[in-house]
């Protein structure tokens, strides 16, 4: 797990400036224009320039050519009735390629919906990105979870099913670099996701899945399984959520869980017979 310098880490001009110091190819004023579509990404409401400049701790009036620019270009649009820009309909078009060339995905579909009628939940597919899992593909019963992550949304890696299978994937020094950066960074949602944390960690090799028995909050239990695809450098993460009021938590343990193991085994396979 190498330390990254992906965009999603710098959260301001203070990152900025120590990336600039060590990586004279880097570009600040692009990066600053991606940090501020970035924010949408944690706060999806409208945001004010003053908003974004004493986020990011940008130059107001930076902010507003940036801001300008990325208009222009489609990522973001502009209320002037509001004075407050929205993320634009270009950001949507930019993720689709990604979408669309995840591995599989169009080929899974069927099964996901399958697996997801059969324990009134949601099943999804999701990548790591720093932090963060991002979900690529949800495909929900009819009357799934109380609240459904579709395409684009993100959860924390500590506090998900499926991150924790990422995180079980590597060394006990790789998983203790990590961690550490997630309770500096977010520690709240560390210390609620400790002991989900460690049961998912200790676990994972005898099982074959990692467990969420609700930390994230809303009454959700989860199942998450790492598959072998990989798209990049990024491997495939799968999890199928349950709601509380619908599932017991041994069903995780004894039903739910080794049905997702199959089922991306299979996945593995179909990959291994292309």
């Amino acid at each position: 797990m190498r330390t990254s310098r992906a965009m999603y880490q710098i959260k301001d001009q203070k990152g900025l400036r120590l990336v600039r110091e060590t990586d004279p190819d880097f570009s600040g004023t692009l990066a600053k224009g991606l940090m501020i579509l970035q924010c949408f990404v944690q706060d999806p409401r409208a945001h004010a320039n003053s908003e974004f400049a004493e986020r990011l701790g940008i130059p107001r009036s930076t902010v507003s050519r940036l801001c300008r620019t990325l208009q222009a270009l489609g990522y973001l649009d502009h209320d002037d009735r509001l004075d407050r820009y929205f993320i634009g309909p270009a950001a949507v078009a930019l993720g689709y390629p990604y979408v669309i060339q995840t591995p599989l995905l169009a080929q899974l579909r069927p099964a996901m919906q399958q697996m997801a009628d059969r324990f009134e939940g949601a099943v999804s597919v999701g990548v790591t990105m720093d932090l963060d899992v991002v979900y690529v593909e949800t495909n929900a019963h009819l009357h799934g979870t109380l609240k459904r992550p579709g395409v684009g949304a993100v959860r924390g890696i500590v506090e998900t099913a499926m991150g924790r299978a990422w995180l079980a994937q590597h060394t006990a020094s790789e998983r203790n670099a990590f961690l550490a950066h997630a309770r500096r960074a977010r520690p709240d949602e560390y210390t609620r996701s400790t002991e989900g944390l460690k049961d998912s960690l200790s676990n994972y090799t005898k099982r074959g899945f990692a467990i969420n028995m609700g930390d994230a909050g809303l009454g959700v239990l989860a199942v998450g399984v790492a598959s072998n695809i990989r798209y990049g450098s990024r491997r495939l993460l799968f999890n199928c959520a349950v709601p509380g009021y619908r599932a017991k938590p041994a069903d995780l343990l004894k039903t739910i869980g080794p049905a997702m193991v199959e089922f991306v085994r299979l996945a593995d396979r179909q990959v291994g017979m292309r």
